[in-house]
């Protein structure tokens, strides 16, 4: 009786292997693309006003860096961008500029209060906070130059 052998050729397999996880890689991303595409934009506008403080100005004495002395609040409304300027509640409004940080969510009028303490710094006499508004179903609103700080000379 006569036994037959069947060589086997391992390096095919092991070299489809990367073939195989190139191919799963594609397939993977074409689904995260085309979830990501699923998920609902904010279709509305929104404006927003800044009823207080929109300019912050103290005297240092001099031009050293300093942080303002006061915490000054900042009071924003946001309404529909439409006729009827509906406020919108539960919106996330945030300052970020001149050494400072803050966020407030809207009231049912749509008025948030942001409590900032900005400063300057060395030689630095003037500076802009940027406004950033996000609101489930709308688009986000951001204003580059919304409060303007600087320092009386």
């Amino acid at each position: 009786m006569r036994k037959t052998f069947f060589i086997q050729n391992d390096k095919a397999q092991v070299l489809g292997l990367p073939m195989y996880l190139i191919i799963v890689m594609i397939v993977a991303v074409a689904i995260i693309a085309a979830v990501i595409f699923m998920i609902p934009q904010g279709t509305q506008m929104m404006n927003a006003q800044i009823i207080e403080n929109a300019v912050i100005a103290e005297d240092p004495g001099n031009a050293s860096a300093f942080t303002f002395s006061s915490s000054y609040d900042v009071q924003i409304k946001v309404t529909t961008n439409d006729n009827q300027a509906n406020p919108i509640a539960g919106a996330t409004v945030a300052l970020i500029g001149s050494g400072d940080a803050a966020s407030a969510s809207t009231n049912a009028d749509g008025i948030a209060t942001i409590s900032v303490t900005p400063s300057l710094g060395e030689n630095i006499n003037e500076d802009e906070m940027k406004l950033t508004i996000t609101a489930a179903g709308y688009q986000e609103y951001t204003d580059e130059n919304a409060v303007t700080v600087y320092r009386i000379s």
